[in-house]
This record gives C-alpha cells, sequence and structure tokens, in this order.
C-alpha cells in the first residue's frame, strides 16, 4: 500500500544526509505495516529549527523548550471511520515535526547514529498519530516495546541494503 508521506526541511542547522525522504518513508512505512495499518495513510513530517520547535511546544504544551519531536494526530478513534471518511482514499493520521539538532545533540548523548536516534523518535511519534500514549506505566511499556521492535526491523532492512551494496 502506497502512503501519503509529506517531508519538508525548514531548518538548515543540521545538514540531512543524501536520500532522508526516502529513508522516512521507509521508517514510517515499518511501521505502518507493523501495526497492521489497514488504510492507506497521509502524513506531514516537517524538519524544524530548535527555535520553531520550542514555539510549537510552547504553544500546544505549555513547555518552553526545545524537544526532539512533536506530533499532532489528526484521527482520534480509528474504529469509528466509514467509507465516507476514505473518500480521499487515504486517512489523514496528522502532523510529525521532527528537530534536527536536538536529535542530532540526543544521538550524541545517547551513544547512537543521527539516523538511528531520527528513526526511533518517527517511529515514535507516528506511533502517537495512530494513538498510542505513555502518561500511564503500562502504556509507556506497550509503546516502548513497539518503537523498539520497529526499529529492529529497520536495523535488518538497512543491513540487508548495505549488503546489496
Amino acid at each position: 500500500m502506497k502512503h501519503r508521506i509529506w517531508i519538508e526541511n525548514r531548518q538548515q542547522n543540521v545538514r540531512l544526509f543524501r536520500g532522508y525522504v526516502s529513508f522516512l518513508r521507509g521508517v514510517i512505512g515499518e511501521t505502518l505495516a507493523f501495526e497492521a495499518f489497514p488504510y492507506k495513510a497521509e502524513i506531514s513530517v516537517s524538519m524544524v529549527s530548535p527555535e520553531e520547535i520550542r514555539e510549537l511546544n510552547a504553544s500546544y504544551r505549555q513547555k518552553n523548550a526545545s524537544t526532539d519531536v512533536l506530533s499532532f494526530p489528526m484521527t482520534e478513534d480509528f474504529e469509528l471511520l466509514s467509507e465516507g471518511d476514505l473518500s480521499g482514499d487515504a486517512v489523514l493520521l496528522g502532523d510529525v515535526i521532527v528537530c534536527p539538532q536536538v536529535i542530532e545533540n540526543q544521538a550524541k548523548d545517547f551513544g547512537t547514529t543521527f539516523r538511528e536516534e531520527l528513526s526511533l523518535m518517527v517511529i515514535h511519534s507516528v506511533l502517537h498519530l495512530l494513538g498510542y500514549d505513555h502518561m500511564e506505566e503500562n502504556e509507556k511499556k506497550e509503546m516502548f516495546a513497539k518503537q523498539e521492535a520497529v526499529l529492529s526491523l529497520c536495523r535488518e532492512k538497512w543491513n540487508q541494503q548495505e549488503k546489496k551494496q
């Protein structure tokens, strides 16, 4: 199933790697496949500066600080979807706002790569768009286990692609 994934780079703080658009589409596709999302999805991803994400975080979460990723779900109850909702042939899941500068700093702090940390944050955000949360401990365990499982699947694909090259 071909999803509609719009990716826009509105920041200049971090030079993104070649092929990042198809890379992120792959990560999002893996997340939707892992969750067996039955519809064609539409998701917007914006790469923004620390200043822009701080402003969004302050406006929507009342936290005046930069953050790695924000999720803005558009569909709240997937069981209420009807054929009429799918007349445009895609379910608008929502927006993912990513701050590459914060993610780059986190990757250094956590001893991982920028690609891995970016992938983890995008997976995390897409899970939020699909209705997952981590406010309660049991929700947190479930969501974090899912994001690690998807990241593991992504790693397998990356390793296979590297072997082909």
